[in-house]
């Protein structure tokens, strides 16, 4: 087969197909031409949003290098705190009247936990905590009292785990 069979060739399929290949352009113009509109109203595109009128030359700088958003200096910790449901707990330590007492962790972070209690336990103390609803496999996780606040109907305990326990423990505090 020749070059000039080959074009020859080329001229027939194209116009054989014409209309398709047209109402395929058309069609891809129209997709591009509404997906702009949809992230226009969404406000994902509006210049306006993207850079605020009273960003200055240091901010442009911070977003052009993604750096992370500054840290307060007050917030001393290293790890991220979650909340989510409470988990109810069993305490063991000298300061509770028969050695053993109960709670619920309403705060977590791989530094520590944030129980609620009935009775105050004064910082530098250490706890053993459990998850009620722990595998008897499990055993008690050493906590240290950090701060010891009064809430309204109870005590909010800041304690820092002694040794970072595996994940699975990790897991059963919610």
């Amino acid at each position: 087969m020749s070059f000039v069979e080959m074009l020859e060739g080329a001229k027939v399929w194209a116009t054989g197909n014409l209309p398709i290949v047209v109402g395929g352009f058309v069609a891809l113009l129209v997709l591009t031409f509404l997906v702009v509109i949809a992230a226009r109203r969404r406000g994902a595109l509006d210049p306006a949003k993207l850079a605020p009128a009273s960003a200055n030359a240091l901010t442009g700088e911070k977003a052009l290098s993604w750096a992370p958003p500054e840290q307060s200096y007050a917030d001393r910790r290293g790890a991220v705190r979650r909340e989510g449901q409470p988990v109810r707990v069993l305490l063991a330590s000298n300061t509770f009247r028969n050695g053993a007492g109960d709670g619920y962790v309403i705060d977590r972070s791989t530094g520590g936990l944030k129980l609620a209690t009935q009775s105050a336990v004064p910082p530098g103390t250490t706890v053993q905590v459990r998850a009620v609803d722990a595998p008897d496999t499990i055993g008690f996780v050493t906590v240290i009292v950090r701060s010891c606040r009064k809430n309204t109907n109870y005590y909010e305990l800041g304690c820092e785990f002694e040794k970072t326990p595996p994940w699975n423990v990790l897991l059963l505090f919610g």
